[in-house]
């Protein structure tokens, strides 16, 4: 079983991406290099050969920048950036290696690139599709014939035909009731289940994918977790650059969920909770219902966390947190267990792990 990884912060504030080792059999996350990119790196996203790292900044100097990841030690070397015309909270590589895609939640758009394009520095869209009213969210299928977008405005998911052409055609969109507030998407590792999360109230949808015309079915909503019982339903947050901001009281009272995934077994889904700070277990049954299971305390304001790809730890990063945190995963109940913190960065909001050769 593989024993070593790399893992990849990006720290917002510091407009740097830490690297970290990450020791399996030791249970250890060692800080090893650090790359500084420009102010307000977000979102990553490793390409499907695991050899390349995507980083978009945000701000003022939008941009996306190519990495080649080093080997030997995980490193990134700067090959390249492409200029963009977008904001995006959210970036991913199409699985066959064609497309890059982007959500942008202040312009209400997905924006879809060609990688050749990128690699010539060239950061025109193939297309831009408007109107998807706080896109935060876009994910592509196994096959790479689906896209997914979550439109946090509308509580809707949008569905995809992602055609070989570079062109999304929409194909319909799922309805997940008002209040819903759809942020992160993720899917099952059979694909057949696209799993949702509220952000206003850390719910997760499970909807049924077919994997021939794509089109979604609901599922399942989750209960609410027990442990976020004292806080109200969470709404959509102004941009931290807008001059008017909610009481920051209030806001201590409502969900603010953030990002999701799932156990490579299929088993876990787990999610992340900025107001209280924990991650949040749900355990999926026999007939693709999710039960809460339980939660764990974690790095403060936790915007992005992983699973390593055998599942067996998770690496989680907070935005007012200087640390990273590594937990064990418990792989009958999949509870999460404190294994090492390491020394990070500032404004730390995403995170990608590959395995090292």
């Amino acid at each position: 079983m593989q024993d070593r990884y790399f893992v990849y912060v990006s720290n917002a504030n510091d407009g740097e991406i830490d690297v970290l080792h990450l020791d399996a059999n030791a249970a250890t996350l060692t800080p090893h290099a650090r790359t500084t990119i420009a102010p307000t790196v977000m979102p990553l996203a490793l390409t499907p050969d695991r050899q390349h790292l995507y980083a978009v900044t945000r701000g003022t100097d939008l941009h996306l920048y190519r990495y080649a990841i080093d080997a030997g030690n995980g490193t990134l070397t700067t090959l390249g950036r492409a200029p963009l015309d977008s904001s995006f909270a959210y970036l991913c590589a199409d699985p066959l290696g064609r497309f890059v895609l982007g959500a942008s939640y202040g312009e209400h758009r997905v924006c879809l690139y060609r990688v050749k394009d990128i690699e010539n520095g060239q950061g025109a869209p193939l297309q831009t599709v408007e109107g998807i009213q706080n896109a935060h969210a876009v994910i592509v299928s196994p096959d790479g014939r689906f896209a997914y977008a979550s439109s946090l405005g509308s509580d809707r998911v949008f569905c995809f035909a992602l055609e070989d052409e570079g062109r999304l055609r929409e194909i319909g969109a799922m309805d997940l009731g008002k209040g819903f507030g759809p942020r992160h998407l993720c899917l099952s590792p059979d694909g057949n289940t696209l799993y949702v999360l509220s952000e206003f109230r850390a719910t997760v949808a499970a909807l049924a994918r077919d994997a021939h015309s794509g089109e979604l079915t609901l599922r399942h909503v989750s209960p609410r977790a027990a442990d976020l019982a004292h806080l109200n339903d969470g709404f959509a947050r102004p941009s931290s650059s807008d001059p008017v901001q909610p009481d920051p009281a209030e806001l201590a009272k409502l969900i603010w969920a953030a990002d999701i995934h799932v156990s490579p077994d299929g088993r876990f889904v787990y999610a992340s909770e900025r107001t209280t700070s924990r991650l949040l277990t749900y355990a999926v049954q026999l007939d693709g219902s999710l039960d809460y299971a339980g939660c764990v305390d974690t790095e403060t304001q936790p915007r992005g966390f992983r699973l390593d790809p055998s599942g067996r730890f998770a690496v989680a990063c907070g935005e007012k947190s200087p640390h990273v945190s590594l937990y064990r995963v418990d792989s009958q109940s999949g509870a999460l267990t404190l294994a090492a913190r390491c020394a990070g960065g500032h404004g730390a909001n995403w995170v990608e792990i590959v395995a090292a050769p």
